[in-house]
């Protein structure tokens, strides 16, 4: 396996595969714990350990879409599965739910039930539904309410307020801290209730630039890629080629690496160049408006 030393062991081994099994294989999400991430996990991994108290602290993590919030989520929750006491009863430290898209009081309480595995009457009143979802959640000694796509609680309207105030009650109530996840819009979602905004502690995810970190991530991601020649993602030549295709979310960087690792090995070439970059007809998201214009 010696040949193959631009890759780790395990992804060495992948390169045995059928090519459309490699290509799977390329397109299966990764986890490269980056600097920011890294950071952000921590603060998440203090919130989970911090005492039961009057005022539970909470976080509001904040990026572009694509900029990885919920990859960095995932891996979070990922990491502290559900376990059962001796006596049969579970422990689920965390529990991980998206805010509906038109999101009104009754919803999020359906939400929390359906992820908690409890059925329910979809039809009954909120104040049904509450009392079973304080319910389940103090049998199964969650600690952590993470709420993905925070933002969208703008399209809540009047019921804004009623949803926050919900929410707040829940983390007093059970003494639990609350994540909100989102785009730049959930801080405006939290404008509306400035005592509760004030429990939040804001972090960003901030735009990717071609620096340092960006270059330690390719090279890291592309151990993770099974073509057979090294591709030097992190040179001189394709760094600024892929950062200027795939703009400045991490989104946009993994997605056009996995295209153009499945291109690679479509065509036998087993590397990434930049005519494999040039081959795809990459059109990255803000691009999107141009594309329009000319249909």
């Amino acid at each position: 396996m010696t040949r193959y030393s631009h890759l780790t062991p395990a992804v060495a081994q992948a390169l045995e595969l059928p090519k459309s099994e490699r290509i799977t294989f390329c397109q299966t999400d990764r986890w490269i714990g980056y600097t920011r991430a890294t950071q952000i996990l921590d603060q998440l991994d203090q919130l989970l350990t911090y005492p039961r108290s009057l005022r539970m602290p909470n976080l509001l993590v904040v990026g572009r879409s694509g900029n990885g919030k919920s990859s960095i989520i995932e891996h979070f929750t990922n990491r502290h599965p559900v376990l059962m006491t001796e006596s049969g009863s579970p422990i689920a430290q965390i529990l991980r739910i998206e805010m509906p898209e038109t999101p009104d009081e009754t919803e999020l309480w359906s939400t929390l039930l359906w992820a908690l595995a409890i059925s329910h009457r979809e039809k009954d009143p909120a104040s049904i539904k509450k009392r079973q979802a304080k319910s389940v959640l103090q049998y199964a000694n969650v600690r952590l309410l993470v709420i993905d796509e925070f933002n969208n609680l703008t399209n809540a309207g009047k019921a804004a307020g009623d949803l926050l105030a919900a929410i707040k009650g829940l983390s007093n109530e059970l003494k639990i801290s609350i994540v909100a996840a989102g785009t730049q819009a959930a801080i405006n979602a939290l404008n509306s209730d400035p005592q509760m905004k004030s429990r939040f502690e804001p972090t960003a995810l901030d735009r990717w630039k071609l620096n340092s970190e960006y270059l330690r991530f390719l090279a890291s991601y592309e151990q993770l890629l099974p073509l057979a020649e090294p591709s030097q993602l992190a040179s001189r030549e394709l760094a600024p080629k892929l950062y200027g295709m795939a703009g400045d979310t991490i989104g946009g960087t993994v997605k056009l690496l996995k295209a153009a690792s499945a291109h690679a090995i479509n065509t036998g070439v087993e590397r990434i160049t930049a005519p494999v970059l040039d081959d795809l007809g990459w059109t990255r998201l803000g691009d999107w408006d141009a594309v329009a214009r000319v249909v």
